[in-house]
């Protein structure tokens, strides 16, 4: 899974460079005695992006092993938000992979979401996974939302690199917005995600039930959005 985290970001940096952003020391790393729970997060940004998010996660007992991204544009591009998460346990993963439209409008469907058909009806047979009530409001036909047996844990892997790879390629081609109202909405739409990731999202409860409430929200909040 680190290797992973290292092919995405190879990904997009041969796009556009990112550069690392310094996290307070105590959000940056989290190890339990014996390595029961290791989480690491980091922040980049780039030329379009506001701010890269990517968590690694393992825990022994139970065995999980989690990895995240989220790339968050500048409010000046009204390309899409894109998240994936891969959360492996000893038999099964939970796969997550969205490509998250800042407008509903026909146009930017064909610019922006419908180059990923392909790939989501490649991946059209990995079995489908119910989105939490919250989530489905960001979900598209080329959302991926899925729970597979750990055996396709490879394939699931070369699915993320290949949506990452034709999110940074519609990145790089996303000029920037010039009409003000428009740069308004898609600072609304950023807004109102990011309030219903920070409020809703249930796996900051459960991340708070393992290293505490408390930093579990910073997490959240401070590098996370």
């Amino acid at each position: 899974m680190d290797r992973l985290l290292a092919q995405a970001i190879a990904v997009i940096e041969k796009r556009m460079p990112l550069a690392a952003c310094a996290l307070p020391p105590e959000l940056a790393e989290t190890k339990y005695l014996l390595n029961v729970l290791t989480l690491r997060c980091y922040n980049w940004t780039a030329e379009k992006l506001r701010k890269v998010y990517a968590m690694r996660m393992t825990v022994r007992v139970p065995s999980l092993d989690i990895i995240g991204m989220a790339f968050y544009p500048v409010p000046e591009c009204d390309a899409p938000i894109f998240a994936f998460d891969l959360s492996v346990t000893s038999k099964k993963v939970i796969a997550y992979i969205n490509p998250v439209p800042v407008s509903p409008d026909e146009f930017y469907y064909r610019q922006y979401i419908e180059p990923f058909s392909p790939l989501r009806e490649a991946y059209r047979h990995f079995p489908p996974h119910k989105a939490p009530a919250w989530m489905q409001a960001y979900n598209t036909p080329c959302t991926i939302y899925a729970m597979t047996d750990r055996s396709c844990l490879e394939e699931l892997k070369a699915c993320v690199l290949q949506y990452c790879a034709v999110y940074t390629d519609l990145l790089a081609q996303a000029q920037p917005l010039e009409d003000a109202a428009q740069r308004m909405r898609v600072e609304a739409f950023h807004a109102a995600y990011i309030r219903d990731l920070t409020t809703q999202d249930r796996s900051q409860v459960m991340l708070g039930k393992i290293i505490g409430r408390q930093k579990a929200a910073r997490i959240f909040n401070e590098v996370l959005v």
